[in-house]
């Protein structure tokens, strides 16, 4: 990690958990107060204050989330030319799974039970799934479950992060550039993935799903801060990890789009 990337992480840390910078101010600005500082101490609560009114009221976290969401086009027919079909990991709650003994999903776990159904309803395409080796374990034991083979599935183990996920898979399967592969992971975490994935040399179908939005435009307001948050914190994440992945030569698109796919 280079010392751009390091402060890429510092500074992007805090714009996604913006609520702990308004907390951090506010406490801040009384402390200011309490010595007498009564300048600063008065403008540090008064931009805590409207920061989190401004997220209680306008829901801004919710439009960006959705625009994630809304930028690739569901896929109603899989293209026959389709060869095979990625699942990113993600699924599950590493610590409550490994602290109840037993397989705890997560908010993303659509995007590994609708996997399992477009594997079954499409047994021609080949099945990959990428994630760290928790993942890559939990996740042999619930194929099984669901009723899909494991010994179908290509696993790879070793992934971090989504571009450890891209590159490591990239090994895997040495994609030629002209098969293609759905990518499939949750409709919000599309378009970073998409990037990245490009850029390693897949040429891949968007299949997004594990929606969270209705996709006809959250405009109202008054959504209640804790849920403009919660979306701010996932769209932000994804937001940054766009431009940072441009910025660092991981992708050729700053917001990759849709292609007209033939077929």
């Amino acid at each position: 990690m280079n010392i751009f990337e390091s402060i890429y992480r510092f500074f992007g840390w805090w714009i996604i958990n913006i609520d702990l910078l308004f907390i951090l101010f506010l406490i801040f600005g009384g402390v200011l107060l309490f010595f007498k500082q009564k300048k600063w101490g008065k403008g540090f609560l008064v931009f805590s204050c409207a920061g989190l009114v401004f997220f209680a009221v306008v829901p801004v976290g919710v439009w960006t989330f959705e625009c994630l969401e809304n930028r690739f086009p569901k896929i109603v027919h899989i293209p026959p030319t389709a060869k095979g079909m990625i699942l990113l990991g993600g699924s599950f709650d590493q610590r409550t799974t490994l602290g109840r003994g037993e397989t705890a999903y997560n908010l993303a776990a659509g995007r590994f039970i609708q996997f399992v159904e477009i594997a079954k309803a499409n047994p021609h395409l080949q099945l990959v799934f990428t994630g760290n080796a928790f993942e890559a374990a939990t996740a042999k034991k619930e194929f099984k479950a669901l009723g899909l083979d494991p010994a179908l599935i290509h696993f790879e183990g070793n992934s971090k992060d989504t571009k450890e996920n891209a590159a490591k898979t990239g090994a895997l399967l040495n994609p030629n550039g002209q098969d293609q592969w759905l990518l499939v992971t949750s409709a919000y975490h599309m378009p970073r993935s998409v990037g990245l994935f490009r850029k390693t040399g897949f040429n891949v179908i968007p299949y997004p799903v594990d929606y969270h939005t209705s996709g006809q435009g959250e405009m109202g307001w008054f959504l209640g801060l804790k849920l403009n948050l919660d979306a701010w914190q996932a769209s932000s994440r994804e937001w940054l990890g766009m431009f940072i992945n441009y910025l660092m030569g991981r992708s050729d698109e700053v917001y990759p789009r849709p292609l007209v796919i033939a077929g």
